[in-house]
């Protein structure tokens, strides 16, 4: 395992683990290893298993990274972060055509997200409904920037238009997402109590 060497930037306290992980004390590092192991190591992604040492190096870069271009915030759950880090790279390496710009169709295994909770479940249905009842350019920017995590700028550069453009597509779908949900809440409340 690669310890990263790095000054925690201003942005991490050094008694903090983010700070322990970037600094690359031992006690941080195994934190940050097993939380991504969890991740690796649940049944929705045993088909990877071969793959596990890499993914798992490839996650601890990523971190590593997000960490150095100061992408977590603080005030946060840290091993949330680094447990979402983990999924992401676990569901792009199981759907390589989920990657930015992918035209493929979503199906539900691709959107299920860990439902450790009522409201996780509850989640994954909503975004499922949403993407489903999307066009395509708005399924792709809502992954783009909801679940690739993907600035304005970076769509923007992508796609080759100005950040205005990007924000103005990105409000346009979440209104219509808006009114799917309204939608389907209507529609529960018409064929609910009667």
């Amino acid at each position: 395992m690669t310890l990263p060497s790095a000054i925690p930037p201003a942005a991490y306290r050094p008694d903090s683990v983010e700070g322990g992980f970037l600094a690359g004390r031992a006690e941080a590092v195994g934190k940050v290893s097993r939380w991504i192991s969890v991740v690796l190591a649940s049944p929705r992604y045993w088909r990877l298993r071969g793959e596990w040492l890499d993914l798992h190096q490839e996650i601890m870069g990523r971190v590593v990274e997000s960490l150095r271009r100061e992408r977590f915030d603080a005030a946060q759950d840290f091993r949330t972060y680094v447990q979402g880090v983990a999924r992401f790279t676990a569901l792009a390496s199981l759907s390589p055509r989920h990657r930015f710009g992918g035209s493929e169709e979503l199906d539900e295994e691709d959107l299920a997200v860990e439902p450790e909770t009522e409201e996780g479940a509850i989640s994954r249905q909503l975004a499922r409904l949403v993407l489903e009842e999307a066009s395509e350019g708005c399924q792709n920017l809502l992954r783009a920037y909801f679940f690739e995590e993907r600035n304005y700028a970076e769509i923007s550069e992508f796609m080759s238009v100005p950040i205005g453009t990007v924000k103005s597509r990105l409000a346009r779908c979440l209104d219509g997402a808006h009114r799917v949900l309204r939608g389907s809440r209507s529609k529960r409340g018409e064929t609910g109590a009667g």
